[in-house]
């Protein structure tokens, strides 16, 4: 009978031993499994920050010298919060419009490049609101009723700004729709100046974002 308790004793310590070990490897494992989940979260916290790269392409309307045409817009750049992003854009008339303020039968057209900063003051989930204002350069080109080609008679200054709203379609595709106002400064030939050209635009555009 003795012996009997005796054994029931030493294995009831054994077991109480055996299973104090379990449960400090467990704790020790989940420990870790917690430190591993936390490092794993802050790796993604990190690797969602810093810079991040873009590129967009865009198209509108515009009215130039009495006439309506079309443009097409290209941005490459770098969202470096995401609040703020900058880059570089480059900007084309795509029609073939007509100069009125000559006689003879005329048609202009112009590209332009420079750079930009968009700001989004408006962030809810996956829509936003954005300003992105453009300054650059280019050259106006002409073509007369005997010419092959256009050929640039002039060069110019331009600045927009306008107001866009963005909903993120998939994690890297964005599109928008917006409108601002466009100037230009150095205009003079042809009959044509500054204000011949200064315009109101609509823009729908399409971005891919890291």
């Amino acid at each position: 009978m003795l012996n009997d308790t005796k054994k029931r004793s030493s294995f009831t310590a054994k077991f109480a031993l055996a299973l104090a070990l379990v449960l400090s490897l467990s704790g020790t494992g989940f420990a870790e499994l917690a430190g591993m989940s936390d490092s794993d979260n802050a790796t993604e916290e990190k690797a969602e920050g810093g810079l991040k790269a873009l590129i967009g392409v865009s198209g509108g309307n515009v009215l130039v010298a009495d006439d309506g045409g079309i443009f097409a817009n290209l941005r490459i750049g770098l969202d470096i919060v995401p609040m703020f992003s900058t880059g570089m854009w480059v900007n084309r008339l795509l029609s073939d419009v007509r100069n009125y303020n000559v006689k003879e039968k005329q048609m202009i057209k112009y590209m332009s490049f420079g750079g930009f900063v968009e700001l989004f003051p408006i962030r809810i989930d996956k829509f936003s609101v954005s300003f992105p204002l453009n300054i650059g350069g280019g050259a106006l080109y002409v073509m007369e009723p005997d010419d092959e080609a256009f050929e640039s008679e002039d060069y110019f200054f331009t600045a927009d700004l306008s107001a866009h709203f963005n909903y993120r379609i998939t994690k890297m595709l964005e599109v928008s729709i917006g409108g601002g106002y466009r100037m230009f400064a150095g205009i003079e030939t042809n009959n044509l100046e500054n204000g011949d050209l200064n315009t109101p635009f609509g823009e729908l555009r399409f971005t891919v974002r890291e």
